[in-house]
């Protein structure tokens, strides 16, 4: 009798030592590489941040609107006691260049009335022109015009960084919900064998109190197993069907609607990828070249280079210079001889502006406030790298550290299973108390699921380390 309990004992070993890691037959293994792309198709997040890029697209085109050509026309005209006082009429062309701040303009205007003096009048047939206005000193080399629509197509590069920043900071929230699922379904796994494991116990127990093997009392401590371990398979199938509900969160359709993680899906096995010793240079180059915080700052740092040169283009004084042909056309159609009068058309318009402040206090204020934020901006460059830097480092000790407890683990319930089949066997022959059996089997059982959680802070602690090098995936 005692030799069919011990047989009976090793079959039951070889199912229970079984590794736990096999997946479920009637589960169909839903990847963490197909949950990614899912992720990365069809989240709102993502497509919030895809509106980054349109914004950026609108507000260079904002920009650019700037260097548009303008058609104005204006017209007023005075009547009063049968008298007609004026008649202004004006209709003109402008078209900015992007080089130099010029303007080129053209137009015709027709100035009639009876109060109005030579300077102003023009024929009664109107007067044509073309001509231009451009800057000498002030606002040749940059303008706000020119300013604006340079910033404006660094801000398309900010909002790519902006997009990349938001995946990256989704992509690792999904990650560690995915992997708190596959926890919470390998100790569903494992505290269910170690259920069932009572349950068998449980039932050999009695058969052998029946017998006169063991004594009453052994009834009572096996059923006492059983309704701990009951208690902790019901505690561990809520904990498994929330960390479902929550990972559902990341899941939507082509359509935007929420997606549901079907009940049968099971995670797949924790993946044997490791990290060899090239990594960490790979991944400290990487940060430094493409982090979004770092090519934020870089980005910044562009963008106050241009105010700083707009800044001191304000410093020079302004003096602009206006030249416009008058009805050059007109006159040439008519075959009216035109007078040589050198470089300046025959009919012309000459106007010069000149203007400049005295102290130019409001402009070199403001180039000074662009400089303190050009040296915050570098101070603030240099501490994020060292972040940055200091960041993956760290991750990375982690992932190896986690490493190492994963293979000692391992290695600590090889030895645990040995000393619980020891234990098994002298049980079974009447050497051992039941208490002790049962001790060492929660003492396996709780190995078992530490490694489980050591393997999911393993997947974690990457994906961390990728967040920390700016990335969201190898």
């Amino acid at each position: 009798m005692k030799f069919v309990i011990q047989l009976f004992v090793v079959l039951l070993c070889c199912v229970v030592f079984l590794p736990t890691w096999a997946q479920t037959d009637t589960g169909k293994v839903f990847s963490y590489r197909d949950f990614y792309e899912l992720v990365t198709k069809n989240h709102p997040v993502l497509r919030q941040a895809s509106n980054l890029s349109d914004q950026a697209k609108a507000e260079l085109l904002m920009a650019k609107g700037g260097f548009d050509p303008k058609l104005e026309a204006s017209f007023d005209r005075k009547y009063f006691d049968n008298k007609a006082y004026f008649n202004f009429w004006d209709n003109q062309l402008k078209v900015p260049l992007y080089w130099g701040g010029i303007d080129v303009k053209a137009g015709f205007e027709r100035n009639v009335g009876d109060v109005l003096g030579t300077d102003i009048r023009t024929p009664l047939d109107g007067l044509s022109y073309v001509g231009f206005t451009v800057p000498v000193l002030q606002r040749f080399v940059i303008d706000e015009r020119r300013a604006t629509l340079q910033n404006a197509r660094l801000f398309q590069n900010m909002a790519e960084v902006e997009r990349v920043k938001l995946v990256n900071k989704l992509i690792l929230s999904a990650a560690k919900e995915y992997w708190t699922w596959y926890f919470a379904y390998r100790n569903y796994a494992l505290v269910q064998e170690f259920h069932d494991l009572a349950v068998q116990r449980y039932d050999l127990v009695k058969k052998r109190v029946a017998q006169g093997d063991l004594p009453a009392v052994d009834t009572a401590d096996a059923q006492v197993t059983l309704l701990d371990r009951r208690i902790m398979l019901d505690q561990a199938l809520v904990d498994f069907q929330n960390a479902r509900l929550i990972l559902s969160n990341y899941l939507w359709d082509d359509n935007n609607g929420p997606r549901e993680l079907p009940n049968n899906a099971v995670p797949q096995l924790s993946p044997a990828q490791r990290i060899d010793s090239n990594t960490l240079t790979q991944l400290l180059d990487i940060s430094r070249q493409k982090h979004p915080e770092i090519q934020k700052l870089d980005i910044k740092t562009q963008q106050l280079r241009i105010d700083e040169r707009l800044g001191r283009e304000m410093l020079k004084p302004k003096f602009d210079i206006g030249l416009s042909s008058l009805n050059y056309t007109h006159r040439f159609i008519t075959g009216l001889e035109i007078p040589n009068t050198g470089p300046f058309p025959a009919f012309y318009k000459l106007n010069v502006d000149f203007s400049m402040p005295l102290l130019f206090r409001k402009e070199r204020g403001k180039l000074e406030t662009i400089r303190i934020k050009q040296a915050q901006n570098n101070l603030e460059l240099q501490q994020v790298r060292r972040e940055i830097n200091n960041d993956v480092q760290a991750s990375y000790n982690e992932v190896l550290n986690l490493e190492k407890q994963i293979q000692n683990q391992q290695i600590a319930i090889e030895r645990q299973a040995q000393v619980l089949r020891a234990d098994e066997q002298r049980f079974a022959i009447g050497e051992t108390q039941l208490l002790q059996l049962n001790m060492r089997e929660s003492k396996l059982n709780e190995l078992k699921v530490k490694l489980e959680s050591m393997k999911s802070k393993y997947e974690k602690a990457k994906a961390t380390l990728l967040f920390s090098a700016g990335l969201s995936e190898w």
